[in-house]
């Protein structure tokens, strides 16, 4: 689960962001405030994890409906010599081995146990070298546990020749492991990268580099804690090595037989703590379903189910394929939450029969003989397409669907109220607050929006709750599951509060310029 993000010079935002998320968070803010920047975040942030790809135009889950225009289109005032520098904290439930290490011998036997939690900060910027020009990932630093110090800090070689190592110190002196690093500190400094050969490989044109992670006074550490600088195997020019590749440590010197121990103790230190934690952020982003502002309606053609087809939760249409594929309950259920909203309609899923088929292919569900339509029912047994109902539907079917289908722990959502009624929005809010409350679930939704109505009856929930005042079928809801964010645009930057929400469900924080002041300006 992704607990907060930071952000510094991406877009319209200039000075560090601070981003705390709830397992319910809501963006708020005028128009071009900067609200759909935080998506986008997250979407280039996937990229840079899973791909190394820090001059990106079209992402994975943005599909073809966003374009994200580079490094030189996404760093602040479109200054490429600023540094793009995202930091994401999250928790790690899950195992950190993930190559089938032999741990008998390693000198941290409760490492897994005791990470839950960590955070990833990037640092991406363009560079010019005699072998690489453009944008890429130049550092990168994890922590755990909510600790501000780095355990581990990555950096690429300043000449960015192919060959060239990536470098990785290890900061013995962090709790996590400062009280068993005595027993290895000797061995694993034995392998390091001395720190004048460091500083030799450091470019010339980057004066600064090196001083981040290369020189003890500048870290903060007074301590004389033991901090190795090791050599690693690059399979990408990117500080981040991919979550999914073991690591192969470069010994110093001779590799003698203990220099091979040694330096299989420091691959498997680094594969826990940076492979098996930013696997675990990437697992999280690449299952999210990002849904876009302006869903397609489906056009004519797409209503027949095609194997294979590959559709996009981006524009919406990955939803109208799952209702086509569905063979248990989902239908069923997206029907009762459209009862639920009042939208109008039901989804109707025929299947048409090949009139030269047998009763045998029939009863068998052969495929060739076989295909299913999906159409509205408006009422009345009234069957229609999708295109021949007010657009509404077709923006409000996939928001429902990706709440109630929930494959994924984050979900994505940009203006889920366009174009539908008032009523219909206030409903939008019950619907949130079960997907994040179904049992089991550690699911995050991040919503941009402009519903005064979906808020209302966010609060309303929370009030409800506190005062047992729930009626039958209502979602229980609590002030600390809900994260409201007021983004604003200022001379300096985008501008990002959180507005503080109490058991009553009212606003601890002022509103800026009042809570949609604009209703009330207009009935006096």
């Amino acid at each position: 689960m992704l607990t907060s993000l930071e952000i510094e010079n991406f877009k319209g935002i200039a000075a560090r962001q601070r981003i705390d998320f709830a397992p319910l968070t809501l963006l708020f803010g005028a128009n071009s405030a900067g609200k759909s920047t935080i998506l986008q975040v997250l979407l280039y942030l996937h990229e840079l994890i899973e791909r190394g790809s820090a001059d990106v135009d079209r992402t994975e889950l943005g599909g073809s409906v966003l374009e994200l225009g580079g490094f030189a289109r996404l760093v602040h005032r479109h200054d490429r010599q600023r540094a793009i520098v995202l930091r994401a904290e999250f928790a790690t439930p899950g195992g950190l081995e993930r190559f089938g290490r032999d741990l008998t011998e390693f000198p941290f036997p409760d490492l897994d146990d005791e990470v839950e939690s960590a955070w990833l900060e990037l640092t991406i910027q363009h560079r010019t070298a005699a072998a690489f020009h453009g944008a890429m990932v130049e550092r990168a630093a994890i922590g755990v546990n909510g600790e501000l110090e780095p355990l581990v800090w990555l950096e690429t070689p300043g000449s960015l020749r192919e060959g060239d190592p990536l470098y990785a110190r290890i900061n013995l002196g962090h709790p996590l492991v400062a009280d068993a690093a005595a027993n290895v500190a000797e061995s694993w400094l034995s392998i390091s990268v001395p720190e004048p050969e460091w500083h030799r490989g450091v470019d010339p044109g980057f004066p600064e580099r090196g001083a981040v992670i290369g020189l003890d006074d500048l870290l903060g550490f007074t301590d004389g804690r033991a901090l190795p600088l090791v050599a690693l195997s690059r399979s990408r020019l990117s500080a981040l090595p991919p979550p999914s590749e073991p690591l192969r440590v470069i010994p110093l010197g001779e590799d003698a037989p203990e220099k091979a121990a040694t330096a299989q103790q420091v691959r498997t230190f680094l594969e826990m703590v940076l492979l098996g934690t930013t696997a675990q952020l990437a697992s999280f982003l690449r299952d999210a379903q990002y849904i876009g502002p302006l869903r397609t309606i489906p056009p004519r053609g797409f209503l027949y189910e095609r194997a294979g087809r590959i559709t996009s939760w981006a524009d919406g249409l990955a939803a109208w394929d799952l209702l086509l594929a569905d063979r248990l309950t989902l239908v069923e259920r997206t029907n009762v939450w459209l009862r639920r909203l009042g939208a109008g309609c039901q989804v109707v899923v025929q299947q048409l029969f090949d009139g030269s088929a047998d009763a045998e292919e029939l009863s068998d569900g052969h495929v060739d003989k076989t295909v299913r339509r999906l159409l509205l029912d408006t009422g009345g047994r009234s069957f229609v397409l999708p295109s021949e109902v007010g657009a509404g539907i077709s923006q409000l079917i996939p928001v429902v669907v990706a709440a109630i289908e929930g494959r994924g722990n984050l979900t994505l959502v940009e203006q889920p109220e366009i174009h539908v009624h008032p009523a219909v929005q206030v409903g939008l809010g019950d619907l949130l607050i079960e997907a994040i409350n179904r049992e089991g679930s550690r699911r995050t939704l991040l919503v941009e929006t402009h519903s005064e109505h979906l808020i209302l009856r966010l609060l309303r929930r929370i009030r409800e709750t506190t005062e047992k005042e729930l009626a039958e079928d209502a979602p229980a809801f609590c002030e600390d599951k809900l994260s409201v964010l007021y983004v604003e645009a200022t001379p300096e930057g985008v501008r990002v509060r959180r507005l503080r929400v109490d058991e009553q469900g009212e606003f601890v924080d002022r509103w800026p310029k009042g809570f949609f002041a604009e209703r009330m300006e207009e009935l006096l």
